[in-house]
């Protein structure tokens, strides 16, 4: 089969045929990779284990990163396990629902009266004059991010024994969906795909660049104004005015052929619900948003186009200590 490379690994998070959503949403092959079976809830466990041996690695011993909560849940975990230190930075605005098991987790939380954007610029002063390993994205330690989202694209390949027609990410700073597209792209020149899916990206009309580029058919990326920028609690983990792998997430979308939508919050709760009722798992609204994006812009008449959508992190979390 088409992609069955023998030095890939098996898949480690579930890929499996989502029957009673094709039936709900009238689509002929519609598979789900579920992100959200990592250790601590979310896709961001690829990438923080990463960090965690680098910072080791290179003789950290502390790690640092700006978050709203998922990304610092995960590194303080890695951190923890791996006998590291960790400074988590969080908006002071954000009653971060995961605050409280980044804590348990032993890390040291600064709660920061600023937005995430300026808090990411904040902690990568912060982390050089400290002397700590900087894992926020657009760091200078941000290839990883890509490589570590690249086993995404590997995983599926194994699972599914091709490349799929279609990928649906949801879009924050762009950098899932990124690296998901260089693990693809990485295969097809290595012969091991013909062809790398046309992607689909999703975000929130409460402000994403990404999806503001797109639509406005922009090559390089726009800054949004920080002032129209409005977060809410679905929206939160998808909103932003500035999307630090944005750039790379936009050339993807144009490479492979895709295409870029909003989704609602209404229309987040309500495909998060319809997930849950139809295949039994809970997903955070806005990783819901990538099923949405399907459902909006994807021609029924398109038989036997395969579509994987990446649901990246459950909305139901339980502790891992």
């Amino acid at each position: 089969m088409e992609g069955m490379d023998e030095e890939e690994p098996p898949g480690k998070t579930p890929f499996f045929r989502a029957s009673n959503l094709e039936r709900a949403l009238n689509l002929k092959k519609l598979f789900i990779k579920f992100e959200g079976a990592g250790l601590t809830g979310t896709q961001k466990d690829r990438i923080s284990k990463l960090h965690v041996l680098r910072a080791k690695e290179k003789g950290y011993d502390t790690i640092s990163l700006a978050t709203c909560g998922n990304y610092g849940a995960s590194i303080s975990y890695f951190a923890s396990i791996y006998g590291m230190k960790s400074v988590v930075a969080v908006p002071g605005y954000y009653a971060g629902e995961r605050n409280s098991e980044i804590r348990r987790n032993g890390a040291e939380i600064l709660e920061v009266d600023r937005k995430y954007e300026d808090l990411v610029e904040y902690m990568r002063v912060r982390s050089n004059d400290e002397s700590w390993y900087d894992s926020s994205p657009g760091s200078v330690n941000s290839e990883l991010d890509i490589e570590g989202y690249e086993g995404i694209a590997h995983e599926i390949v194994a699972q599914l024994g091709h490349a799929p027609q279609y990928v649906s990410v949801p879009l924050g700073n762009g950098t899932t969906l990124a690296g998901i597209f260089s693990g693809f792209e990485k295969m097809q020149r290595k012969g091991v795909i013909r062809k790398v899916p046309a992607f689909i990206g999703s975000s929130t009309p409460n402000g994403n660049p990404i999806v503001a580029s797109w639509k406005r058919r922009r090559k390089t990326l726009m800054e949004l104004d920080p002032s129209a920028i409005r977060e809410t609690k679905a929206s939160e983990p998808l909103v932003a005015y500035r999307s630090y792998d944005g750039q790379k997430a936009l050339n993807a979308l144009y490479r492979s052929n895709g295409l870029a939508t909003y989704v609602s919050d209404e229309e987040m709760y309500r495909y998060s619900s319809l997930i849950e009722k139809a295949e039994m798992l809970s997903v955070l609204p806005a990783s819901a948003a990538s099923l949405a994006a399907v459902d909006k812009t994807i021609n029924r008449r398109l038989e036997n186009r395969e579509i994987v959508v990446v649901l990246t992190g459950r909305s139901k979390i339980w502790t891992t200590q």
